[in-house]
């Protein structure tokens, strides 16, 4: 008689775990205060005095230990300004990682220059600095390392790398709001750091992005580029009107989101505390689960200096223990027992049709459409290890860990269900 879920048996659970997002009268009582007054814009360069656009930059920027926290429409605009901010041309390469979201890699098209692909560090899932040599031409300019998940990329490593070629570093930290590594939080290694408050993320106003910097000159870039240009105190132009002085758009965050994100950001270190307990659970229980790991170096236990920021729950399997299936296998089966895993990316960046050159000759200058050819030619038959992972990856979404510890051993049960019963899934 079958003993899984997904072949008839009982599953372990059919209670459901926490849904996304949550709000509260936190959220009703900022967005009253911008109901209830006259000012919904947030000025010409988005961040007047008194606006909450304002206020939720100074507070994130505080919280992170940065200077300066310019919020934008979201975080795939928040990457293109950067790039903008660092003067990232038309046919400029910048390094990307191969296992991220896609518009990591397509907001550097958007500025019309050239991702390069990079390999990924198995222990970490994150940019392999080991990799970059392989990508470096004379034309690269800078390298956007993504903290995937939450886990951050090894930025002492990349850090190095990147001084001694002199390349600008944006990291994409989307995935990462409050991750630490050796005491120092995400998007505050490079020259940038960008967020995302998309409505998975773990701050959320359904959109919206924000930009980091501690360099002056950089953030006075970023806040004018996300407001059609308009620079201020510049030679022949009156800060009263703001004269655009160069190409951009309007990326400015309204005041209802930065409200919103406001109630998120006080929230935000109760909901942490529970993820990092409910994680941690869940570490010391799969570390006894033959054939699983949890990608993820940064344990409290072992790195008290380092911090995941657990926006995913990664698990890495061993396929031969585990019947040769693939990740839709694994999650189906898992599903049936009431455990909502899904599969990690099934695919690298560059098998996507949108980074096939035939996608890109209308969008591309021929300088960067030729310099692109030739980074995919350098790249071969692809990213060995990010391959791999590919096919023996699955993931838990964040708020699964705002549950009690009751769900966290649900979820322990289902994965020793799993193992012990696997011929069941041959």
């Amino acid at each position: 008689m079958a003993k899984l879920a997904a072949r008839g048996g009982t599953p372990v659970r059919t209670e459901t775990f926490p849904e996304w997002p949550l709000a509260g009268p936190e959220e009703r009582e900022w967005v009253e205060k911008v109901l209830s007054g006259s000012r919904w814009f947030g000025g010409l360069q988005g961040d007047d005095p008194g606006t909450m656009g304002r206020l939720f930059g100074e507070r994130f920027a505080e919280f992170h230990g940065a200077r300066f926290g310019m919020p934008v429409s979201n975080g795939s605009t928040a990457i293109e300004v950067a790039l903008k901010a660092l003067d990232i041309k038309p046919g400029d390469e910048v390094i990307v990682p191969a296992y991220t979201f896609i518009s990591t890699a397509t907001s550097v098209f958007m500025v019309g220059a050239v991702p390069v692909f990079a390999d990924m560090d198995p222990q970490t899932y994150c940019l392999d600095p080991m990799d970059l040599e392989r990508c470096l031409t004379p034309h690269t300019k800078a390298v956007l390392p993504v903290h995937l998940g939450g886990q951050m990329a090894d930025m002492p490593a990349i850090c190095d790398v990147a001084e001694k070629k002199g390349l600008r570093i944006l990291e994409d930290a989307a995935q990462a709001i409050d991750s630490v590594l050796e005491g120092k939080k995400s998007g505050t290694w490079g020259d940038l750091g960008t967020f995302s408050f998309q409505s998975n993320k773990t701050m959320t106003a359904g959109e919206g992005g924000l930009i980091l910097t501690n360099d002056p000159d950089i953030a006075e870039k970023v806040v004018a580029l996300r407001a059609f240009g308009r620079f201020q105190d510049k030679p022949g132009v009156r800060s009263s009107d703001l004269t655009c002085t160069q190409v951009s758009s309007n990326y400015r965050l309204s005041e209802l989101q930065a409200a919103v994100l406001m109630a998120q950001l006080e929230r935000f270190p109760d909901h942490d505390a529970l993820r990092q307990a409910n994680a941690e659970r869940l570490n010391q229980g799969v570390e006894q689960i033959p054939g699983l790991k949890h990608i993820g170096l940064n344990r409290p236990h072992s790195k008290p200096n380092n911090k995941h920021g657990y926006y995913y729950y990664f698990l890495r399997y061993d396929t031969e223990q585990y019947g040769n299936i693939n990740p839709d296998q694994f999650c189906e089966a898992l599903q049936a027992e009431g455990i909502p895993f899904v599969p990690g990316d099934r695919k690298p960046l560059y098998r996507h049709p949108v980074f096939e050159v035939e996608s890109l000759s209308d969008h591309l200058c021929p300088l960067a459409l030729e310099r692109y050819q030739k980074a995919l030619d350098l790249l071969g038959s692809g990213c060995p290890v990010t391959e791999e992972a590919c096919g023996c990856t699955i993931l838990l979404r964040h708020q699964v860990l705002l549950g009690q510890e009751k769900d966290m051993d649900d979820i322990l049960e289902a994965l020793w269900k799993v193992h012990k019963n696997i011929d069941e899934l041959r």
